[in-house]
């Protein structure tokens, strides 16, 4: 069964799912229909993408703001009878649509949030923990459409599993339309209708749905502590070209580090060596302190200084130059990403990853232009003239990893580097990786259990504390 136009599918499947790998184009077609309806509630990232840029213009604001005063929480977000997003540098020109305060129990139930959720800050809540707020915002408002874009985006294992049910239910209810787009498809979901949306065609999904939710492999009610996975153990042969004996040069060791937000409590009491030739996977619950922790090896964030840590060899406080320090790391996070603003071809973007700075650089040699016409072309990109401000969000995402990785750096810190990216570029993201891994230390923030490169040598799991 196909459908060219989508007003002809959801006519026929008012509850429906979509897999596509052709994201932003299938976004559009959805976004176009909705816009014309009444009563329509989404959850995506664009509104993510909202929220974040008009409270964090760069990416330390999120660690150096979370003081102010002024800052919304989550209860005006959820429970403000007219809610608008307003900073110095934006405001909402509308209300949002209005919520209905008996169901916040349901909502928090379902985003599977404690009710001490509303007294953070939103400009305080890691990706995941944002996806999940506007997930009960969502479920609060009286919506006669509902939207997931990109359902899983960001989400922690777990919790996917939660949501899928949940979803699963709501699909049920009598009188309610839903759409749900999913980026891979391994997480379509059990009994909803679905099709494949290809080439400005939906088709009829020809595999068979699953039974029952996906589940993860990993309990958080087991996880207390960190833990730390000598991955190489369990590796075959093959793999463990990429292992050490434990007795490189130690890039990064944290001592008894501790982190709070207010009364939360983010890191505690972790204590964590990484030494020269290993590669780190770090997996954990939206919350957990994922991002914190790559802050903390960036030197982004500012409570570095109250904790025993030595990064690459130097003390904050104590000799560490930051901008010396940025110069030998490689970095990527969707808030880079989010908040990447050069208008700059793509050659020029991967050509300032031979440099510390984000703008054009100067002097490159065209040995290096060489090599970032290489990585463009192998990564899929034939025009690298074109400005990296026309390319799809998920493009740019991938443009800008690979800036991060080029040069090569001492260490690659990447933070949920596979979100939203579909099969194809994940494959050639870990194959540069792999070739990557004999000279540079990799740590990666990963929501996928097992989806990193082979050369992956110890996995740190992150508990989440403010659950205990």
């Amino acid at each position: 069964m196909e459908f060219k136009r989508f007003e002809a599918l959801i006519e026929m499947f008012p509850q429906v799912q979509i897999f596509s790998t052709e994201g932003e184009d299938l976004d559009r077609v959805i976004t176009h229909f909705l816009n014309q309806r009444e009563n329509v509630s989404t959850m995506s990232e664009a509104m993510q993408r909202k929220i974040q840029q008009a409270l964090a213009p760069f990416f330390q604001q999120r660690f150096i703001s979370l003081h102010d005063a002024e800052a919304p929480l989550v209860r005006n977000l959820l429970l403000d009878k007219k809610f608008f997003l307003q900073t110095d540098r934006y405001i909402d020109d509308m209300a949002w649509p209005l919520t209905d305060p008996e169901k916040l129990g349901e909502a928090l139930n379902i985003a599977d949030l404690a009710e001490g959720i509303l007294d953070r800050k939103l400009l305080s809540l890691s990706n995941g923990e944002l996806r999940r707020v506007l997930l009960a915002r969502m479920w609060m408002e009286k919506p006669e459409w509902v939207y997931f874009n990109d359902l899983f985006g960001g989400l922690d294992p777990e919790y996917r599993a939660h949501l899928a049910g949940c979803v699963a239910d709501l699909a049920k209810r009598p009188g309610l339309k839903v759409v749900v787009r999913l980026a891979r498809e391994d997480e379509l979901l059990p009994e909803i209708p679905a099709f494949v949306y290809a080439d400005k065609t939906f088709t009829q999904y020809a595999g068979e749905l699953p039974k029952a939710a996906a589940t993860p492999k990993f309990k958080k009610a087991e996880l207390k502590d960190y833990e730390i996975v000598d991955l190489r153990r369990e590796a075959k042969d093959e793999r463990r070209e990429c292992g050490n004996d434990n007795s490189g040069e130690i890039l990064f060791d944290l001592k008894h580090v501790n982190v709070r937000f207010g009364d939360t409590d983010v890191l505690k009491n972790l204590n964590w060596t990484v030494r020269k030739g290993e590669h780190w996977a770090v997996m954990g619950e939206n919350g957990a302190g994922k991002s914190t922790l790559l802050g903390m090896l960036t030197a982004d964030h500012p409570q570095i200084y109250n904790n025993d840590i030595t990064l690459l060899g130097e003390r904050p406080g104590h000799g560490l130059n930051i901008w010396d320090h940025k110069a030998k790391l490689g970095f990527f996070s969707p808030e880079m990403a989010l908040q990447y603003r050069e208008d700059l071809s793509l050659l020029d973007v991967l050509c300032t990853g031979f440099t510390p700075n984000l703008c054009r650089a100067e002097n490159i040699t065209w040995e290096e232009k060489a090599k970032a016409r290489e990585w463009l072309t192998y990564l899929g990109f034939e025009d690298t003239s074109i400005s990296i401000r026309k390319i799809s969000p998920i493009d740019k995402r991938l443009v800008l990893m690979a800036r991060a990785a080029i040069r090569p750096p001492k260490v690659l810190l990447l933070d949920e580097p596979t979100q939203g990216l579909k099969g194809e570029y994940r494959e050639k993201l870990f194959h540069l990786l792999q070739l990557l891994s004999t000279e540079t230390t990799i740590i990666m923030v990963s929501h996928y259990e097992e989806e990193w490169p082979p050369c992956m040598t110890h996995l740190l799991r992150m508990p989440k504390f403010s659950l205990n």
